[in-house]
């Protein structure tokens, strides 16, 4: 299976919204190993190319033992024959054994060339096949040669002179004779060994399609990956090829090579990186190799357009790198590295445009690479241009292509990991962002985009980039000002039923575009009013979606922000939320829910008693069926549960005790319910266990953002003032 084919599918799983981490919680970083599924367990099997290295192994063998029978030979027939019987050799003899030794040289010489000549790759690989084959065919005749003279010679036995003569002449005869026939005849095994796996048993074509080195370029390196171990088994010790495996020979051909080299070398590892086989150990071979990284950063900037197939290989082989935190490490430890990536966005080729920016996903992964893709000079403002949906003038009205929704949704995702980043380096890159003028209205453009597949998660990636921004208060107010955000975030958030038909990817679509509208809701007087100017004009349809389990924790966040933040023109208005079912429904939420929802309607509810009228809680309890000890009781039994703050619902606390010190303020008979189940020592436990966490709204991971005006310490004083204050009117 291709490792990119699995990529691409991909299912979609959407939290319910109570267990949806947001930034109104803090979030601890966790580090979790990557772990990647293995289709085959092939950790005992030994690599395809291993049976190349093999058979270069038996061919050497044989080539060697013919050199040798051959160098003897040699040394006989000038030692012994010429030396010793030069002046009773018969002519036909002394021709011979002159022709065996001539036809030996020129094999030895074809030899070598042979395997020159196949080292020749693309560009003169014609050539090079019609050299070899010259060589090949001279080889082949001269072992013929050979064996025919010699057999001839050995089976006349016709050596000439006298009976004295020939006796140790023709032994020594019959040995030159037998040494040239063996040597010819394990050349030719050789030969014949070659021919049956590489030939008719097509070894090359059979290892290539297992590496899935299916292509011109790919058979190519492969018989060149052949031809080097077996010029290393002759050249060096027999088992010298047989330590050769194809990602360290590529990545030789990268590091060391021409550029033909360097082609070769990267469609291996490419290759080889892609395939679900051999990923894992190609990529960690790569990963320990700096002098290979190194090249491979260097070819990301190659800008010539002969270059360009090496250069998308290194984008191709670099992305895959950096999926793993470690490689991604190392490759941004290389002086340069962001700055070469960088150089795809800028290439004259989608597909290289599409690597970079993927690269540059996986390199925000960290925080530390965050910062560096911040400095790097103009590379925000490049990312940000990919984000545009119209890639083209105003005018245009043709719809995106495919590729352009590609290079948006690459970019959305870079810039999501971006303005996510926590602490003062995300601080100072969501102020980057916000600063560039036309990161909000290309947003703008994709929540505009309603038609066409996959834009689901264009929309969700869009709005949680604008909720990351708003968590800045700048940005905020100037995302809430950008003409038609807003209003699209609404209509994304109170979609109605009728519309279409609810999908995962459409509620998760609804929950963050309702965290947004809480975000921007946030301590922003002037995007309250835009909020509920959105929704038409009022609060209805907001407390409408509290009947909606899919937003109703988003509805209740952003109702309590309006309560809490819009301005005195906006009171009445917001009287409407305490109307009809509001408040019963929140009351009896409290009674039952846990965590986070229970968490927002307590703050909801504290929020709704300052828009209450005189008496109106008693009714609304009797309205809930929810006594006045029992809701005293709840509140009680929370502050008990929660005698420590929450790291799931840090404000519950808070909340709590502003609902109590809103009940007591609305109704005295509170006081004493409260007294009477033990409510003073809660408070007193509440007071002596406060932590930071409960004093912020917002969290960029374990970092509070957006401090409460008024902390839970002074709520503690306030309630334990008003139940002194009680018991003291009671006497």
């Amino acid at each position: 299976m291709d490792r990119r084919s699995s990529l691409a599918i991909r299912s979609v799983r959407v939290q319910i919204p109570d267990q949806l981490p947001t930034l109104f919680e803090p979030q601890k970083s966790v580090m979790t190993p990557h772990i990647r599924p293995s289709i085959d367990d092939d950790g005992d099997v030994a690599p395809p190319e291993r049976r190349l290295t093999e058979l270069a192994l038996q061919l050497a063998v044989l080539e060697k033992a013919a050199s040798r029978l051959g160098t003897l030979g040699f040394i006989w027939a000038t030692v012994v024959l010429l030396g010793g019987f030069a002046i009773t050799l018969g002519r036909t003899d002394f021709w011979c054994i002159t022709t065996l030794l001539l036809i030996e040289g020129a094999r030895i010489l074809g030899r070598s060339h042979e395997l020159e000549w196949q080292h020749e790759t693309t560009a003169r690989a014609p050539v090079s096949w019609a050299v070899g084959r010259v060589f090949y065919w001279l080889q082949l005749l001269s072992a013929s040669a050979c064996v025919a003279l010699s057999l001839v010679r050995l089976v006349h036995q016709h050596y000439g002179g006298s009976a004295e003569a020939r006796t140790n002449r023709r032994s020594a005869l019959d040995i030159f004779y037998g040494l040239a026939l063996a040597e010819a005849l394990l050349f030719l095994v050789e030969k014949a060994l070659w021919q049956w796996r590489v030939g008719h048993g097509r070894l090359l074509e059979r290892v290539a399609e297992d590496c899935h080195l299916t292509t011109a370029c790919g058979a190519v390196a492969v018989r060149r990956f052949f031809y080097d171990s077996y010029s290393r088994c002759l050249n060096g010790s027999i088992f010298d090829g047989m330590h050769m495996d194809l990602v360290s020979y590529a990545d030789d051909l990268l590091t060391a090579g021409s550029r033909d080299e360097q082609q070769l070398g990267a469609v291996i590892l490419v290759a080889l990186a892609e395939s679900d086989r051999f990923a894992d150990a190609t990529l960690r071979k790569i990963g320990t190799s700096a002098p290979t990284i190194e090249r491979l950063i260097e070819m990301l900037s190659w800008k010539n357009a002969s270059e360009k197939d090496v250069r998308r290989s290194a984008a191709v082989i670099v992305s895959m790198l950096t999926g793993r935190k470690l490689n991604a490490l190392r490759i941004t430890g290389i002086p340069g590295a962001i700055e070469s990536v960088a150089s795809l966005l800028y290439a004259d080729l989608d597909e290289l445009n599409l690597l970079g920016l993927s690269i540059l996903n996986k390199l925000a992964h960290d925080h530390d690479n965050c910062d560096k893709i911040g400095k790097t000079k103009g590379l925000l403002d490049k990312i940000i241009s990919y984000s545009s949906i119209a890639n083209g003038p105003p005018t245009a009205t043709a719809p995106p292509t495919e590729t352009r929704l590609k290079a948006v949704k690459q970019s959305l995702r870079v810039l999501k990991r971006l303005a996510s980043t926590t602490g003062t380096t995300g601080k100072l890159l969501r102020r980057e962002l916000s600063d560039i003028v036309f990161t909000v209205s290309n947003i703008r453009e994709v929540l505009q985009q309603h038609d066409g597949k996959g834009r689901s998660e264009l929309h969700q990636l869009a709005i949680e980039i604008l909720t990351n921004l708003a968590m800045d208060e700048e940005a905020r107010e100037m995302i809430g000002g950008t003409g038609g955000v807003v209003c699209e975030l609404v209509a994304m958030f109170l979609v109605a039923k009728e519309a279409e038909p609810a999908t995962q990817q459409g509620d998760a679509v609804r929950v963050e575009a309702g965290e947004a509208l809480a975000m921007l809701a946030l301590d922003s007087r002037r995007n309250c009013s835009v909020i509920i100017m959105a929704c038409g004009g009022g609060v209805e349809r907001l407390v409408e979606a509290l009947s909606d389990p899919v937003v109703i924790i988003s509805a209740a966040r952003i109702l309590r922000n309006l309560c809490t933040y819009a301005g005195d023109e906006w009171q009445l208005l917001l009287r409407g939320i305490t109307a009809g079912a509001t408040k019963v429904v929140v009351l009896r939420t409290i009674m039952v829910e846990k965590t986070k929802l229970l968490n927002i309607s307590l703050g909801l509810a504290a929020q709704m008693l300052r828009f209450m009228q005189p008496g109106e809680l008693r009714a609304s309890l009797a309205t809930a069926c929810v006594t006045d000890a029992a809701l005293a009781r709840t509140l009680v039994q929370i502050l008990r549960e929660y005698s420590r703050p929450s790291m799931v619902v840090p404000r519950i606390r808070l909340y709590t005790i502003e609902l109590a010190i809103g009940m007591m303020r609305a109704d005295a008979r509170f006081v004493p319910l409260f007294a009477e189940l033990g409510m003073e020592g809660e408070l007193r436990r509440v007071e002596g266990t406060t932590s930071e966490v409960e004093c912020f709204n917002v969290f960029s991971g374990s970092v509070g953002l957006s401090r409460r005006a008024v902390g839970i310490c002074s709520l503690v004083e306030s309630a334990l003032d008003l139940m002194a204050h009680g018991r003291g009117a009671d006497m």
